[in-house]
């Protein structure tokens, strides 16, 4: 190994201390101190804050990774999705397809399903799993640049799908400005990739900055008219309600969200960081994973708590009406409020285990809790059992939330697919849709389906039927008084009163203005 410990972290003060911080509390667990001569030999070690891990065979589909790649060979391109891109690009062209797709947030797996989905051949990309997603971009830039028609879908046909799923290449427009081959066309495509910095440049140094990914991203049909009684219908009829769900349904139990004022990255401008995304970067973690653990207490889940809004999802999957939660939140409150597993989806992993970078043995969550209050980093007991000396990242334990350079679960696209083809309600709730993959998701939704938004701010120009705009708690319990129906919490009462404002583009803006004595 080449990077030694030399310097134990004080994490409280945001330097290197002296040699007497090994036995502070916001020391790091397992560190070497050096000797005065600097070289490392004759260090100590301290085990403070060692764990060893619960054994492997743990089920963690909800927090850990696939990446062998699986998913190409069973992947079918949505052929709605592919017709809508291709349109796109005979109308607006390549440049500005490539602009509005690729983002920065784009995982290796994004890239391959936006190559499928446009309808060039799995073997494309069957080398996926060893491909950086700078080649998987340029794979992208190659197929279309060499693509002559960029008009109707080219669905790659498996042997067991039926003959109608082919293409109709007599309305293909031959006209040569369509044509992908030029070099001015080449060298501004080449341009369009250079835009997205995680796209052109080395991948170690891509930014990943999040708070764009879908700034201009709009829905170009009009959604269906949609009132409020409409909704309150639904909602007693519906048996299929997808639900999304963002750090909005969480701030009531002061966990911040992430963009408003009071947020969590307006809390990180203290750390002087270009970025503040960058504490949720892995190759940042990898690097310094101190820097994640001097703010991770302030998204650690209180103790026994979830809010109203979790407890308004249980009440859905008790009466049976709850398809799905696609949850982009990591305190594992949908759970605690009695969510069940195979009604929940951590779009973005969760503080519920965790995992050491290096043995990649699993832990139970809890047993971390205490090293993140502390704000200290973690150590894997068994890989530090016979070291003395490592990289600083060396035996880190890692929460099993994704960070930015991760892939989503599996779990996410294969029960996506699936859900989209069922849902009968589709409910946006405490997000504001900033990130990728799941800010798109709506514009899978079948135009057929109520999309609802409930947030403190609007969304506008994508595609929802009704927006209800106030806290997440509130919004649902106007509609639980509306329905009769009682939610099982501590904080709801139906005997409340709410001020209700009509929007001048047919929305709502819903208040609590009192609250009465307790039942």
């Amino acid at each position: 190994m080449t990077t030694f410990w030399s310097q134990t972290i004080n994490h409280q003060n945001g330097g290197v201390a002296t040699a007497t911080a090994t036995a502070t509390a916001t020391a790091t667990a397992a560190t070497t101190t050096p000797t005065a001569g600097g070289t490392g030999a004759g260090t100590t070690t301290s085990t403070k804050g060692m764990i060893t891990p619960t054994p492997f065979n743990i089920d963690i589909n909800n927090d850990l990774n696939d990446f062998d790649g699986k998913f190409i060979e069973t992947f079918k391109p949505d052929l709605e999705l592919q017709k809508k891109y291709r349109s796109f690009i005979q109308r607006e062209g390549a440049l500005s397809f490539l602009r509005t797709e690729i983002t920065q947030s784009m995982s290796k797996r994004d890239i391959c399903v936006l190559i499928l989905n446009l309808g060039y051949p799995k073997k494309a990309v069957e080398d996926y799993p060893i491909l950086t997603l700078k080649e998987l971009a340029y794979i992208l830039l190659k197929l279309m640049l060499t693509d002559s028609a960029q008009l109707e879908p080219k669905v790659e046909i498996d042997e067991n799908d039926n003959k109608n799923d082919g293409t109709n290449n007599s309305d293909i427009d031959s006209d040569s400005d369509s044509d992908m081959d030029s070099q001015s066309e080449s060298g501004e495509l080449d341009d369009a990739m250079d835009v997205d910095d995680s796209l052109s440049e080395n991948e170690d140094e891509y930014d990943q900055d999040m708070s764009t990914t879908t700034s201009k991203r709009t829905i170009n049909m009009t959604p269906f008219k949609y009132k409020l009684p409409d909704l309150i219908s639904d909602l007693s009829k519906a048996k299929k309600i997808m639900v999304v769900t963002g750090a909005g349904i969480s701030t009531s139990l002061g966990i911040p969200d992430f963009r408003s004022f009071k947020g969590l990255y307006n809390q990180l401008s203290k750390l002087n960081l270009s970025d503040p995304q960058k504490v949720f970067d892995l190759q940042t973690f990898m690097r310094e994973p101190g820097l994640f653990y001097t703010i991770a207490h302030l998204v650690l889940p209180p103790d026994g708590k979830f809010s109203l809004l979790h407890a308004f999802l249980k009440l859905l999957q008790d009466k049976h009406k709850l398809l799905r939660n696609y949850t982009q939140n990591i305190d594992n409150l949908e759970q605690r409020a009695g969510l069940k597993s195979e009604k929940l989806v951590q779009c973005h992993g969760s503080f519920a285990k965790a995992k050491c970078v290096s043995c990649q043995g699993i832990f139970a969550g809890e047993k971390i809790y205490n090293h993140i209050r502390r704000k200290q980093v973690p150590r894997c007991a068994i890989c530090w059992k016979n070291t003395k000396q490592a990289p600083i990242h060396f035996g880190a334990i890692k929460p099993t939330i994704t960070f930015f350079g991760e892939d989503l679960p599996e779990r996410f696209h294969t029960l996506m697919d699936k859900d989209l083809q069922q849902i009968d309600l589709f409910l946006v709730i405490g997000t504001s849709l900033k990130v990728e993959p799941v800010a798109s998701i709506i514009e899978r939704v079948p135009y057929k389906v109520p999309k609802i938004l409930i947030n403190k701010d609007p969304i506008p120009n994508r595609g929802f039927n009704l927006q209800l705009l106030g806290l997440c708690d509130d919004v649902v319990s106007y509609l639980c008084k509306c329905l009769k129906w009682d939610i099982p919490h501590v904080d709801f009462n139906n005997n409340d009163e709410f001020k209700l404002s009509k929007l001048k583009n047919g929305d709502w803006e819903i208040v609590k203005k009192s609250t009465s004595t307790k039942k």
